[in-house]
């Protein structure tokens, strides 16, 4: 087991969509299907990937169906033919393990955020505890006035982004407390905006001075963080992106609704279920357990799903769950960040999260850097967290690394593969993971992603 230390490449984007792969021949093709969690990091890889190597094709079934469809389909698959690769955001059970050669490859990380839904807050961000979360997807918290969410968000400040959609395309911004007279601002650009802004000036604008109090610049990066202190709760302040507002931030308290909860969860067999419950069960509730399905997960089964009636509904796939949050207020659902930053002009956002050290942390790639610092990565490349971290004050605490389950045969399809996964985990993962709400893999996780590529195609 191996410590992991946060190393961020920077690579820009016109420099990867030029890059080619040489080692594969031309006119293959290899198609892949599975977890939804990396759906939205691997729809841009693949498009970047094919333009820079004419002839060749890679693909990933949109959506995927799931952790557990991309297992059964791998399953299905043979040494040189079927599915060529498939994505999990969990573990393969001997029962579900393929009879030929195979190999684990982690390839990306990223944060489960509990995206929501609730227009009487007018654009404040909930802060949210283990203990709090447990009890809303539980069952036990039904209403959004419950005294535990009352109790979070009067032990954190409250600020609201009062602006509605931003005014750059592709840019959106998050807000994180520190104390009542600071924040930390991360401003996250997706590839074309980032390539766009490149060189130009983020601010942190004091509306009622009418300056601004803290500066960068976008570089090669698609999040940057801007610490900002000497906050005022009498004032907004902008998150400006060359001249641009992106959001605007009042601090203030909230009334919270007497309203219904609606909880989301993911039907099926999802990855993104599994380390979310491995979350519930390690931060929290030891009655949880551990597993792709929710209705197995959650402490009483499915009967206790059963008897929340229509407050609980399932989706096939985190864009399916995220869309129907974004469509019902009063809506909260668990699933990747960049799934919530989509719909962000939608009056979809991210809950900060209470983590082990006490601070209540955004779902930022720079946080889940943090949290997954403190990790361990195993010999089958597999990647365990520290729930107990409590000296980590910028962890998010709740992650997931995604996998790609490979073949080891020799076969051209496999050689593409290969390629594919190693160029992610080299190039195009640091340059672009963070735009694209994800973190890019680091340290002891990509020597050992490194060397699980290493494997596909060798035999």
């Amino acid at each position: 087991m191996r410590n992991i230390r946060k190393v961020v490449a920077a690579v820009g984007v016109a420099v990867v969509a030029s890059l080619t792969v040489s080692s594969v021949a031309l006119a293959e093709s290899a198609a892949g299907e599975g977890a939804t969690f990396p759906q939205n990091f691997l729809a841009n890889a693949e498009v970047a990937f094919n333009a820079a190597n004419p002839g060749n094709t890679v693909s990933y079934k949109n959506p995927g169906g799931g952790s557990g469809a991309g297992k059964k389909a791998f399953k299905a698959a043979t040494a040189t033919s079927g599915t060529d690769y498939a994505g999990t955001d969990s573990a393969v059970a001997s029962t579900d393990a393929a009879s030929f050669d195979w190999t684990y490859v982690p390839y990306v990380g990223g944060a489960i955020a509990f995206g929501y839904r609730l227009d009487e807050l007018q654009g404040a961000t909930l802060s949210l505890s283990a203990n709090t979360v447990n009890g809303i997807f539980s069952g036990l918290i039904t209403k959004w006035n419950d005294s535990n969410i009352a109790a979070d968000m009067k032990a954190n400040p409250t600020w609201s982004n009062i602006k509605k959609s931003s005014d750059y395309k592709g840019v959106t911004a998050q807000w994180q407390p520190v104390g009542p007279f600071a924040a930390i601002a991360t401003v996250t650009l997706n590839p074309s905006s980032l390539k766009k802004a490149s060189g130009k000036k983020i601010e942190i604008y004091d509306n009622t001075a009418k300056k601004a109090i803290a500066t960068s610049v976008v570089a090669k990066k698609g999040e940057v963080t801007i610490s900002v202190k000497g906050l005022s709760s009498s004032v907004q302040y902008s998150v400006k992106v060359d001249g641009k507002e992106v959001s605007k931030f009042k601090q203030g308290a909230v009334t919270l609704p007497d309203k219904t909860i609606t909880v989301a969860y993911r039907s099926g067999t999802s990855g993104t279920t599994n380390n979310f419950t491995l979350f519930m069960k390690s931060a929290t509730n030891p009655d949880w357990t551990q597993n792709d399905s929710f209705t197995t997960g959650v402490p009483g089964g499915s009967a206790q799903v059963s008897a929340q009636g229509s407050r609980f509904q399932a989706f096939s796939g985190s864009a399916d769950l995220a869309n129907y949050v974004k469509d019902n207020n009063g809506t909260i659902g668990y699933m990747e960040v960049s799934f919530v930053n989509e719909r962000a002009a939608n009056g979809v956002k991210a809950a900060l999260v209470k983590n082990a050290a006490g601070i209540y942390t955004a779902p930022t790639s720079a946080n889940t850097a943090a949290m997954l610092s403190g990790s361990t990565v195993d010999d089958k490349g597999f990647v365990s967290f520290d729930y107990k971290q409590t000296k980590n004050t910028t962890a998010y605490p709740v992650v997931a690394v995604t996998y790609a389950l490979a073949k080891q045969a020799k076969s051209a399809k496999n050689a593409l593969v290969a390629s594919y996964f190693k160029w992610i985990i080299e190039t195009y993962a640091p340059a672009n993971a963070e735009g694209l709400g994800y973190a890019p893999l680091t340290g002891a996780i990509k020597t050992a992603a490194l060397a699980k590529v290493a494997l596909v195609n060798s035999k």
